[in-house]
């Protein structure tokens, strides 16, 4: 087993507030990262106001966490599972048509954000991350893989 220390670094002055060594395995530097940021915070009353790190950190979960609960802006690669090896579609393998905004799937399939016609349109369709859903009907989805 690896311990590797990870450092938070303060770019702009050049020092090293905080330390931490762990296991080089992805979920444990997450609480790491999450720790450090809390622990600068209470030790230093230091709030960053930008976080960089590579790819491994790019997690939904932590994203969210640097934005919603310390409002700290991410400069961090997202993890990128678009290229599928697993026979399900690739996100590039979908069409969209703006005159209907419907995703078309390789197996001819339409994606809607909502199944039903309402009389006053619901909006917004984002959800509170900003993202627009679009689904298949259960039984397609279930029959198209």
């Amino acid at each position: 087993m690896r311990i590797l220390p990870t450092t938070m670094t303060d770019t702009d002055n050049a020092v090293i507030p905080d330390v931490e060594a762990s296991r080089s395995v992805r979920q444990v530097e997450l609480c790491v990262m999450q720790t450090m940021v809390d622990r600068t915070e209470d030790t230093f009353d230091i709030n960053p106001e930008r976080m960089i790190a590579d790819t491994a950190y790019g997690t939904g979960a932590l994203l969210e966490w640097l934005v919603e609960e310390h409002g700290i802006a991410p400069h961090i690669p997202v993890v990128d599972k678009s290229g599928r090896t697993d026979g399900t579609f690739e996100r590039a393998d979908f069409i969209y048509d703006d005159n209907i905004d419907t995703y078309i799937c390789p197996g001819g399939k339409e994606l809607k954000t909502f199944r039903r016609a309402y009389t006053n349109p619901r909006i917004p369709k984002a959800d509170k991350y900003g993202i627009i859903r679009y689904r298949a009907k259960k039984p397609i989805a279930t029959v198209v893989r």
